[in-house]
């Protein structure tokens, strides 16, 4: 009898666990402002500590990327614009950076989003890399336009592609559920 009452409470506890895991469209709002807000942590405060200047990781944009592909448009910005507040809170960058640069991107997801199979990795791949890319190319007009002096180095080169590279593995990552053939499209209808 006590194992059944214990096989239970681990079922439960799995199901519990599994319930809460760290991942982007858990398809509860809650669970995933609490998700967007930890990754934001963790790009924030987390890595740049251990990892000093090495630990300049975009970790928010993939998320942002999955939720504009799989949530309604509403879902999308509130968990945008959440992320966005967070990072500009925890950086001094000038109000209103990430707000702007992910308003537009989740917005030309609502875009294409319908017209793309989002069963095979090409979409998830190219959508990944531009909006990387994109931020990086918002943050970099920024400093060019904050310091007049400011100039390419291949130092900031290198860091920069380190940060598409993470953030494709850690998007391709996040999206494997909705990459096999028999998977069900991910595009809310």
């Amino acid at each position: 009898m006590d194992s059944v009452l214990l096989g239970n409470s681990q079922s439960g506890w799995r199901e519990f666990a599994k319930s809460w895991r760290p991942r982007p469209n858990s398809g509860s709002l809650v669970k995933d402002a609490l998700f967007v807000l930890f990754v934001v942590f963790l790009q924030t405060t987390i890595f740049p500590s251990v990892l000093g200047s090495f630990g300049n990781f975009d970790l928010v944009t993939p998320l942002i990327v999955v939720t504009a592909v799989r949530q309604k448009p509403l879902q999308v910005t509130l968990i945008a614009m959440l992320g966005a507040f967070a990072l500009e809170t925890k950086s001094a960058v000038p109000a209103g950076i990430y707000l702007c640069s992910y308003w537009i991107m989740i917005n030309a997801f609502f875009q294409i989003r319908p017209a793309l199979s989002w069963r095979y990795r090409t979409p998830w791949i190219a959508s990944y890399a531009l909006s990387v890319v994109w931020i990086g190319l918002f943050e970099t007009f920024v400093l060019i336009f904050l310091h007049d002096t400011w100039s390419f180095s291949t130092s900031y080169i290198f860091q920069e592609l380190v940060k598409l590279i993470l953030a494709l593995g850690v998007g391709m990552y996040f999206s494997k559920e909705w990459m096999r053939i028999d998977a069900e499209e991910p595009v809310p209808q």
